[in-house]
């Protein structure tokens, strides 16, 4: 006999948990499957293991069992994606996809989390008005979302609350305290806790910042800097990026949303559970369910008249293209991922880069969204310029330093000896415009060990983008020699990774059913009762962090569907 629910939620995830709970606690009966575990504090009771995390990827799937393959446009012939086995000799996921298993990316994030500001949901008109309309890059499918900051806001303030995050807002109702962001967007209140502990290498930074004008903040983090409901603060271990947290600290929907859930009765969560298909009725309109197969090799058809998919953008389109939804060719369109235009310097002071999390460290917004600076490489949108000061292990330093020293013999002892407790970096995360050529198919070659065809990206970095990264790599080099750097070095403009865990805009947002995939909710225009909700949905995208704005989404798209079955939570 076949298993009915009222909800099937696939990959609970960093959007997965929250509609989890949310769902949950209104009493609908929800199914939730995800392929990979249900983690135990005893599982990452012992995490600080380079190796285990960092260079072998024990929470991430890799190209065995889920590859990837890429190709730079439809004349090239796509292949394994090089860097899945990790570009930096690492199965870190950093350049891959995200971790598997309850919590998802939000496992091994670095915790970064900012609202977009209110001209990244119309940044095709800002553009406009700006630079000019004929200043758009030829060929870009660019566009405004169909919602604005202001319908968000609420949802954002839910997000820091409920999933806790750390921090210090400029602009709570109008009002910026001295040291905050002059930037940031208005605010209903402040963030729940205080920033965490300032890592030694950002205190010249931001002294440097400040002398040349612009106005340094502590970053926001989805990461406890106090005890918060019950969860521990960080003990600033320096293993954070790439690694699971030991202590519940990080903002995990692992240690959050989902034990929530789990207390209701009304969860029936199912790990090792790698869903196949989403299942249709014979006209195709309406869902039904989906066929998944267990960890024992087993498949299941289970039923629902309502199934959300929140696994990773890439993979919801994999879902729903093999299953048969198209969505008039949108599915899949719009790619978008980041360019971090990676910056590294070597500083007079000690700034023992081991202690503390990766973003223990300040930002600047002079420069960011429709602030960029005026130029003449025909750059349209900024970027957040951000100092990184912790959480840099011996094995990570090796793959990132001063490509111009031999990284063996005593030249390399030496410079490791000398420069790895004085090493800083910045990055930013300049604005990708999806174009028609840049896509997510199915391989028609590759698939996995179940038949699954696998994910294709068609992708090449654009000139907007190198450009990019070097106008900000001349800002990230004037901070540096402010701070009176030694030595110092960057990331390629074109750099080998397509991937960056921030891939987004593949199953697009809108109400037009012939240029969007879903509604702002995450419905599917082309079937009935499926929802979509995650990255994917963005429409434009800048350089900020995408997991607070996905986490923001789902509790919207919750609070729809509460509506839609005739029950609110809270």
């Amino acid at each position: 006999m076949t298993e009915k629910f009222d909800v099937i939620i696939v990959g609970l995830g960093s959007a997965g948990g929250i509609l989890a709970e949310q769902l949950t606690k209104a009493g609908a009966r929800v199914l939730g499957l995800d392929k990979g575990s249900d983690y135990s504090e005893e599982d990452f009771a012992i995490k600080q293991d380079e190796l285990r995390y960092y260079q072998r990827g024990a929470i991430v799937s890799g190209v065995t069992v889920d590859p990837v393959t890429w190709r730079a446009d439809e004349n090239s012939t796509a292949r394994v994606l090089p860097w899945s086995a990790g570009a930096l000799g690492s199965d870190e996921p950093l350049y891959g996809m995200p971790s598997i298993g309850i919590g998802g990316g939000t496992l091994h994030w670095g915790c970064a989390a900012y609202r977009f500001r209110e001209a990244e949901f119309r940044m095709k008109s800002a553009i406009s008005e700006r630079f000019g309309v004929d200043k758009l890059p030829e060929g870009s499918t660019v566009e405004d979302w169909p919602i604005g900051y202001a319908d968000l806001e609420p949802y954002y303030e839910k997000v820091e609350w409920e999933q806790g995050y750390s921090g210090r807002a400029g602009n709570v109702k109008g009002e910026f305290a001295p040291g905050t962001n002059p930037f940031d967007p208005p605010r209903n209140r402040d963030y729940p806790m205080p920033p965490v502990p300032q890592g030694p290498g950002d205190i010249p930074w931001v002294a440097a910042t400040e002398r040349l004008g612009m106005h340094p903040f502590r970053q926001p983090l989805a990461l406890n800097s106090t005890e918060y409901k019950g969860r521990a603060a960080c003990v600033n271990c320096g293993f954070c990026h790439g690694y699971p947290c030991h202590v519940g600290a990080k903002s995990s929907t692992h240690v959050t949303s989902v034990p929530a859930a789990k207390l209701t009765g009304n969860l029936d969560l199912r790990t090792h559970s790698r869903v196949l298909r989403v299942n249709r009725t014979p006209d195709g309109k309406r869902v039904v369910g989906v066929t998944y197969v267990d960890g024992a090799d087993v498949v299941h058809d289970v039923e629902a008249p309502t199934v959300i998919l929140t696994a990773y953008a890439l993979e919801n389109v994999r879902l729903m293209l093999v299953s048969g939804i198209r969505g008039n060719g949108q599915v899949g369109a719009n790619f978008m991922t980041h360019n971090f235009g990676w910056f590294a310097s070597i500083l007079p002071e000690a700034t023992n880069p081991f202690l503390g999390t990766f973003n223990a460290s300040s930002a600047v917004d002079d420069f960011t969204s429709e602030l960029v600076p005026d130029n003449d490489l025909g750059v349209l949108w900024g970027s957040p310029v951000i100092s990184v000061t912790g959480d840099l292990q011996p094995i990570e330093a090796y793959h990132l330093m001063n490509p111009g020293v031999k990284k063996f013999g005593l030249e390399f002892k030496h410079w490791m000896r000398d420069n790895y407790t004085h090493m800083h970096r910045m990055y930013s995360q300049t604005t990708n415009f999806p174009y028609k050529r840049h896509y997510v198919d199915l391989d028609p070659n590759i698939t996995d060990r179940w038949g699954v065809p696998a994910i294709r990206i068609t992708h090449e970095w654009e000139d907007h983008d190198a450009n990019s990264v070097e106008l900000f790599g001349d800002i990230k080099r004037r901070i540096a020699q402010e701070m009176g750097a030694k030595e110092t070095w960057m990331d390629s403009p074109r750099p080998p990774y397509h991937l960056s865990a921030h891939d987004v805009g593949v199953h697009r947002m809108g109400y037009d059913p012939a240029a969007s995939v879903t509604d702002p909710f995450g419905a599917v225009h082309e079937v009935d009762g499926l929802y979509a909700v995650g990255g994917g949905s963005f429409v434009s995208y800048g350089g900020y962090n995408p997991n607070q704005t996905i986490q923001a989404l789902a509790y919207l798209a919750a609070d729809r569907l509460l509506d839609r079955f005739g029950a609110r939570a809270g």
